[in-house]
């Protein structure tokens, strides 16, 4: 384990929050949550040293297994193909206008999914740490990935449309430094869009330690609205837009099942209380009010936020 200052201003002095299992997969590891005494972030501290880390991300973590949509027939895969089509959408709002194909480049891809859903307008390049899943990115969707992280892979400055980096900025080590790399590979014109949890998120502060959106020891930094701007203004960027575009319900039924797996030991009742909320009625009567959490209060589970080099 390493300490480390805090990853937004760079304090020492902090308050601690939480001690953590690793909720998610059930690796071994106690892991601590504190909260920044000068600026307010949510950071982990002490934390696995980088060459510890990759034991937490192995190949059964979710965004290493291939897409749900294999099997058109299940809901959820349909309902994950769904989700990364709203991820297009807003990248083509935002994205600037040019003759010809536009570049984006997707770093830690994963398995390609979002790339592998984008149309033939687009010329996609990926970056993916995992050996194992830039494999998968190539040969599920024929993608062009490199392996390796950002700061390490040879690429072009200022060469890029549109940057993304779906649920990845929370899990560096150096977000700052990555975000200046991000900026110098941007064209003058270019976006940045990233996907984070919400520290601000209504189910954040209902669930608390159980919140899933905490992810230990995977997670380094949890922010909201107003330490996510401050991160990206400290980089180099301002931000064009902040938005809510779901994923609550799964970040909700994931708390869920954590909070019944410390308090409800009983292996019937366990189950079945899961499944009470993953029901398809429950689920459509929840529709309504957290479409009005997400994109009405904008304290939704994961908020989206796009950036541009000022």
């Amino acid at each position: 384990m390493e300490t480390t200052a805090c990853l937004l201003c760079g304090a020492t002095e902090a308050r601690h929050r939480y001690t953590l299992p690793d909720a998610l997969l059930g690796l071994p590891g106690s892991f601590t949550l504190v909260e920044c005494a000068a600026c307010g972030l949510l950071y982990q501290n002490p934390r696995p040293d980088p060459n510890e880390i990759s034991f937490y991300y192995p190949p059964e973590y979710d965004p290493f297994v291939p897409p749900p949509w294999a099997n058109p027939s299940l809901l959820q895969g349909m309902l994950h193909l769904y989700g990364l089509k709203k991820r297009w959408h807003l990248v083509e709002r935002h994205a600037p206008s040019r003759p010809g194909k536009r570049r984006l480049l997707d770093v830690g891809c994963a398995t390609g999914v979002f790339l592998g859903t984008g149309s033939a307008a687009w010329q996609t390049v990926g970056v993916e740490l995992s050996v194992d899943a830039a494999r998968q990115a190539r040969e599920l969707f024929g993608l062009t990935v490199h392996q390796g992280t950002l700061e390490e892979v040879a690429l072009e400055g200022q060469t890029f449309d549109v940057i993304t980096m779906w649920d990845v900025l929370e899990h560096l080590y150096q977000p700052q430094a990555t975000l200046q790399r991000v900026r110098e590979l941007l064209a003058p014109d270019g976006i940045f869009v990233a996907r984070v949890p919400n520290l601000s998120a209504w189910d954040a502060r209902l669930c608390g330690r159980y919140w899933a959106g905490l992810d230990q020891p995977r997670h380094m930094f949890i922010p909201d609205e107003r330490t996510l701007t401050q991160m990206l203004n400290q980089a180099g960027f301002q931000v064009r837009e902040l938005i809510c575009l779901g994923s609550t319900y799964q970040v909700m039924m994931l708390s869920w099942r954590f909070w019944l797996r410390q308090h409800v030991r009983n292996e019937i009742l366990q189950p079945v209380a899961q499944r009470a909320l993953e029901n398809l009625l429950v689920r459509t009567a929840l529709l309504p009010p957290l479409w009005v959490i997400d994109r009405k209060l904008h304290k939704g589970a994961v908020i989206t936020v796009v950036a541009q080099p000022v």
